[in-house]
């Protein structure tokens, strides 16, 4: 008989949806684009690394590229909850340390649209729209859009393609 106070350990059962992350898993080259300040758009070149970690539940990535004219690097974490049936992303980087916003979203039809909301430095309200799509074993599309008045109107804030790194 096993004991109540024992702890279990040990890969738990994921369910479907846990996998739809799977093909970010690996190394990325990245064009990364930007708004500058007069209207028109930078860009340069990045990088993405995702691992699978706690037994293969979480999405663990490094990133380094410009945004917004600077070179930055970018740590995310992002997982399948099973509870709300949604993916969650959290974000912070060395531009702008700490803050841990979160995003939420589901796929639907291999596009996927995560959707967090926060105040800014002047107490204005932001809600901010991370959509992947285009994506293949090789390729994958990312676009981040800001909106200011609830969801009504968006702007691009910045736009990633991502080309699968050649092994070797």
């Amino acid at each position: 008989m096993e004991n109540a106070g024992e702890l279990r350990s040990g890969p738990r059962t994921r369910p479907p949806e846990a996998s739809q992350f799977d093909f970010l898993e690996g190394e990325w080259e990245a064009v990364c684009r930007f708004p500058r300040p007069d209207g028109s758009w930078g860009e340069g070149p990045g990088t993405l690394r995702a691992t699978k970690v706690l037994d293969g539940c979480v999405f663990l990535e490094f990133f380094e590229g410009p945004y917004l004219g600077e070179t930055i690097q970018g740590l995310s974490l992002r997982a399948f909850n099973p509870q709300t049936q949604y993916w969650e992303h959290t974000w912070t980087d060395t531009g702008s340390p700490g803050g841990f916003l979160v995003w939420r979203g589901r796929f639907k039809d291999g596009v996927i649209d995560l959707f967090g909301e926060w105040d800014d430095d002047r107490g204005q309200r932001v809600r901010s729209r991370l959509t992947w799509s285009a994506i293949t074993e090789r390729r994958a599309h990312w676009e981040s859009h800001r909106s200011l008045d609830g969801g009504k109107t968006w702007s691009k804030h910045w736009v990633i393609d991502f080309t699968r790194k050649a092994a070797g």
